[in-house]
């Protein structure tokens, strides 16, 4: 008999937070006896390779623009016969359709949206391009409920064919990464003000120059730091923030890290000041190593994440001025690991892929009666 296989497509990164969801996604596969292939669009790049198993295929397909994508992998479906597609970016799920009926093969597809359409797709043929093309896959998985609402309400894409299935995002080996010793002086044993964390690509959807005004009305009424994990283009602005609010001496931009679980689980709190997300993984890290939170109630995820505000408060979009009062609030508020460890269990990653394993129409007769 022949291996179930996996195709994964999309024109993937060396790193970032899609490309740790998928490396994760493609090891619980494996567990579960599932073959792997990452097939690479629009000069990707293997993603996370210090946590991608040797066992996972990649194929990069080399392709230079979209009509060339079609063609290589119509090609491949036609030439491997991989027993499903799941597609991670629009780029992909876009070429894998055209892909489909270009090889005349009936593979299944399974579209997965891991952001907030409506804040990320601008022009108007992309959205149409959305409302035609996306119906015609065989299933549509939504990282979050606000990310399903926006497909419903704006793309006007029927809610019955979309699933919510969250990321899998923590995994087995959490407790060891999260024990590891970060990587910089302001965590060394005994430190005397507490530490603030943030974390993502340097850029507009996330918010830091809203959280940097938050932190400089916060250091008016006690001592404290601030560290933001990530790189992007808005690095310089931010630095040159820092410097005009007075509070660069305290506050630190240490680019890229390739696990951010040991600062999470070293930090005094995290902050999530996104403008949106598609669910907003790092909150969800960050409570899972025993981090208490604090998040804008953006679209999407945040809401989901903290139920309503129990697991940490939430603030509106854009305030520095509540986002500081509830960064000073949850300070002062004794932690609560246990707590918030036991509210991350939503997102085991042996659970989630079993979950895509359904979806996709490859679970085991045994694990599709668990799930169902």
């Amino acid at each position: 008999m022949r291996p179930r296989r996996i195709a994964i497509v999309g024109p993937l990164k060396a790193w970032g937070g899609i490309e740790g969801k998928v490396v994760t996604l493609a090891r619980e596969f494996l567990t579960q006896g599932i073959q792997v292939d990452l097939v690479l669009l629009r000069g990707g790049q293997t993603p996370c390779p210090d946590r991608l198993p040797p066992e996972v295929r990649v194929i990069d397909l080399a392709t230079r623009s979209k009509p060339d994508g079609i063609r290589r992998l119509a090609a491949y479906l036609r030439d491997q016969h991989p027993n499903a597609v799941l597609t991670v970016k629009d780029h992909s799920a876009k070429v894998a359709l055209l892909a489909r009926f270009l090889a005349r093969v009936q593979t299944p597809i399974l579209i997965k949206v891991t952001n907030t359409l409506s804040q990320t797709i601008r022009r108007p043929i992309q959205r149409l391009m959305i409302r035609l093309m996306y119906p015609r896959a065989d299933g549509i998985i939504a990282i979050s409920q606000g990310v399903k609402r926006d497909l419903v309400d704006v793309y006007g894409i029927p809610g019955e064919r979309i699933s919510v299935i969250y990321n899998p995002t923590v995994s087995d080996d959490f407790p060891a990464r999260a024990a590891r010793t970060p990587e910089h002086p302001w965590f060394a044993p005994g430190r005397p003000l507490p530490v603030i964390l943030a974390a993502g690509r340097l850029t507009r959807q996330k918010g830091f120059d809203i959280l940097l005004e938050a932190f400089a009305r916060l250091r008016r009424t006690r001592p404290a730091r601030l560290m933001i994990l990530g790189d992007g283009p808005e690095r310089p602005a931010l630095e040159a923030q820092a410097r005009r609010l007075g509070i660069d001496a305290d506050v630190a931009l240490i680019g890229f890290v390739s696990d951010p679980l040991p600062y999470m689980a070293q930090a005094d709190l995290f902050v999530l000041s996104s403008r949106y997300e598609g669910l907003g993984n790092v909150l969800v890290e960050a409570m899972a190593v025993g981090c208490p939170v604090v998040s804008t109630d953006c679209p999407s995820g945040p809401r989901e994440i903290l139920e309503d505000g129990h697991h940490g408060p939430l603030v509106p979009v854009e305030n520095a001025e509540m986002l500081a009062e509830a960064m000073a609030e949850r300070l002062d508020q004794t932690r609560r690991a246990e707590d918030l460890g036991a509210a991350t269990r939503r997102f085991d990653s042996r659970h989630i892929a079993a979950e895509y394993l359904h979806a996709l129409g490859l679970a085991r007769t045994d694990e599709a009666n668990r799930i169902t």
